[in-house]
């Protein structure tokens, strides 16, 4: 049996100016590939996510929080997908999965979203070098590697590739900066944090770049989801106590 991988939704609009909340059908498609079943965590809130700013969304109610963790204890693992914004519901599943025990991997913006796991304020600074982390997206350079990332050798990254570096593609405007729960396990060429890992967790990384959309082309991409889902599988054949 698979293991399921929860997969938060992301939040956008579309052409019309319709809110959206929505999965990349890449993201999908890469749980498939490397022998997950996805299953969608999309807000359980009667609020469209999109157009409320951050400092305006109220909490979850206690039927809300119960109806989002039906769904979440079925996962054994959780991926953090790449998008635009990011709301308090991402970091209550973030806070919730944590507590039991699930692996987690987060891409772009889910790891800028762990970068700001348990900080008193949100904080992402703006990528200097635009050119060198290709912001400005095109389908068609998706999967193509774009810059150098140094990964530290004492760190679970370098464990999975076994590499001190490695080329990889990246289109992000922001940029995460340091959180003393995390260790630093990948910097770019001009220093900007490229994989952070929780510090005294089994499995709970993130990385700037977009391994899921290089599973093709990259073993180092592979690797990683393969590592996330070994993991995954773990959690599903043991008893889970959430803390």
């Amino acid at each position: 049996m698979r293991p399921i991988i929860g997969i938060l939704t992301r939040y956008d609009a579309n052409q019309r100016g319709r809110a959206l909340n929505y999965v990349f059908d890449s993201t999908r498609t890469a749980i498939l590939k490397m022998g997950g079943n996805p299953l969608l965590l999309c807000p359980m809130q009667n609020i469209e996510y999109y157009d409320t700013k951050y400092r305006d969304y109220v909490a979850p109610t206690e039927e809300e929080k119960r109806l989002a963790l039906y769904w979440l204890d079925m996962c054994d693992g959780l991926f953090i997908p790449g998008g635009s914004k990011i709301s308090p519901y991402d970091f209550f599943i973030l806070e919730e999965a944590l507590k039991r025990g699930l692996p987690v991997l987060g891409v772009c913006l889910g790891m800028q979203l762990l970068s700001n796991y348990h900080k008193e304020e949100f904080i992402l600074k703006e990528v200097e070098n635009k050119q060198l982390h290709n912001t400005a997206w095109v389908r068609e350079d998706e999967a193509k590697p774009v810059h150098k990332v140094l990964i530290s050798k004492n760190s679970k990254l370098y464990e999975i590739i076994d590499k001190e570096e490695i080329a990889v593609n990246s289109f992000h405007s922001k940029e995460a900066l340091k959180n003393d729960n995390f260790n630093t396990a990948a910097f770019s060429e001009d220093g900007v944090i490229e994989g952070i890992e929780l510090k005294n967790y089994p499995f709970c990384m993130g990385v700037q770049w977009h391994p899921e959309l290089m599973l093709d082309t990259d073993i180092n991409s592979v690797r990683i989801f393969e590592y996330f889902m070994k993991e995954a599988m773990k959690h599903k054949n043991k008893e889970v106590v959430i803390i």
